[in-house]
């Protein structure tokens, strides 16, 4: 093992400091494994304390079993404390309205979060490699993206660092063959169902063996240089940014291209993703008057407020010691152990009404408010005359005290909309136009323990 690749990488980025306590995502895979022994001979050096977090996906079966298995046994010989989680990522995926690979990044990264906290680490090491990086570019580069979004990916961002991102897959394979260290193999990468599988099996090698035998190492000098570009444009953000807000009259000054860079740079910092159209939208949204929201992603909205650009964090927010979740429409929220979502529909038409399902007047683009019981509240039934008190309708509706902090209440501008299975507020069934389905539906939780 080459340890001067790293050592020149850690020295230049500060990846590493004495005694860092260190949690590596830890897949099984050849990758993470070579990270582990690379991390291994610097051990003692540094002082540094190691952990292994690892996510079963349940995406293949048995197999995706065995691997979790082989990271708990690895963690047992070599008495390295393990943590597995193991989800259904499909199932989670399509409660939350993500792809398959939005929903595992999300669902490793929370994990990696919440154990960081947990056992009071300093760092998460990921394993990925400098072929990752190309594949990284050749995908964003086919969909659309950004200067940033070229760049590829980051050695360091807050905790997270990647300390194998400039050893070469062969020469990690190599490595671990030669040394005859084991590891996992997932052949769903060997099998051309993903789009950057494809990338990585037919059109890199096609490239190289056409075009340029040396065609990684060519985009690798590329994302460097593009690397350098973008610390000019991260400078730029400096100027503009204070206290996590960008100053958007000051911005305005700049030509758009570099105003495109730096809302780039902005975004990637909250980790939305990036491409052209995202950009656009919020560029556009810098000329709007007044104020102005629009979706970043699951755990973030990107808000305009008169002078002011800033990201506002709606994932999970405690008001009041409740839970709170935003739900934009249309579109659906997890809450609690409920799925809550809001479809817009043309026409209503009469039947049976269903318990679980409310129609309103509701418009596209408004962002409805999902959140527990709140003392004082009060509303308007369908079908009664005058207002009634949250707190009696659980009494008439027989809800037990103990559930009663778990029925989500849903409004709209504070005012109650519906209190979810139980009875909606006639004020807003005008079912003339802008009507709107609401739902709600009970999940099964999912396990999140740690082993």
């Amino acid at each position: 093992m080459d340890l001067r690749k790293f050592e020149r990488l850690n020295k230049e980025k500060e990846l590493l400091e004495y005694g860092d306590k260190i949690i590596v995502a830890m897949s099984g895979g050849p990758d993470s494994i070579f990270l582990y022994n690379l991390l291994k001979k610097i051990k003692d050096k540094m002082d540094i304390k190691i952990y292994f977090a690892h996510i079963n996906h349940d995406l293949r079966g048995k197999d995706s079993d065995g691997d979790e298995q082989f990271v708990i046994n690895l963690g047992k010989a070599d008495k390295v404390p393990t943590y597995t989680k193991k989800v259904n990522i499909k199932e989670y995926a399509k409660l939350s309205g993500l792809s398959e690979e939005e929903a595992g990044r999300e669902v490793r990264y929370g994990f990696f979060r919440e154990l960081k906290d947990k056992l009071g680490a300093t760092k998460v090491a990921l394993a990925h490699n400098e072929d990752d990086l190309v594949e990284t570019f050749m995908f964003r580069l086919i969909r659309g993206t950004s200067f940033k979004g070229l760049e590829g990916i980051p050695v360091k961002r807050e905790f997270f660092i990647r300390p194998v991102l400039n050893y070469r897959k062969e020469k990690i394979l190599k490595y671990l063959d030669e040394n005859k260290i084991d590891y996992c193999i997932d052949k769903t990468n060997f099998k051309e169902i993903y789009t950057r599988n494809k990338i990585r099996l037919n059109l890199i090698p096609s490239i190289e063996k056409e075009y340029n035998v040396n065609f990684k190492e060519k985009i690798i000098n590329l994302i460097s240089d593009i690397g350098e570009f973008n610390g000019i444009i991260n400078s730029r953000l400096k100027k503009y940014e204070k206290d996590d807000i960008l100053d958007v009259e000051e911005l305005k000054k700049e030509e758009k291209f570099i105003q495109r860079n730096i809302i780039s740079e902005y975004l990637q910092k909250y980790d939305i993703s990036v491409n052209r159209n995202k950009i656009l939208e919020v560029q556009k949204l810098i000329y709007t008057d007044g104020s102005k929201e629009i979706y970043g992603n699951n755990r973030y909205r990107i808000k305009k407020k008169y002078n002011i650009l800033e990201i506002v964090k709606v994932e999970k927010i405690k008001f009041d010691n409740q839970l709170v979740k935003r739900l934009i429409v249309p579109g659906s929220v997890i809450w609690h152990n409920y799925k809550i979502s809001a479809e817009l529909i043309n026409k209503y038409q009469k039947s049976e009404k269903v318990k679980n399902e409310f129609y309103c007047e509701i418009k596209k683009d408004d962002i409805l408010i999902v959140r527990s019981r709140k003392n004082g509240d009060k509303f308007y039934p369908v079908g009664m005359t005058g207002q009634k008190k949250i707190k009696d309708l659980f009494i008439d509706s027989k809800i037990p005290k103990e559930q009663r902090d778990f029925v989500p209440i849903i409004t709209n501008s504070e005012e109650i909309v519906w209190v979810g299975g139980i009875r909606g507020d006639r004020r807003f069934e005008n079912l003339r136009k802008n009507i709107a389905k609401l739902k709600i539906e009970k999940i099964e939780e999912v396990d999140f323990g740690g082993k």
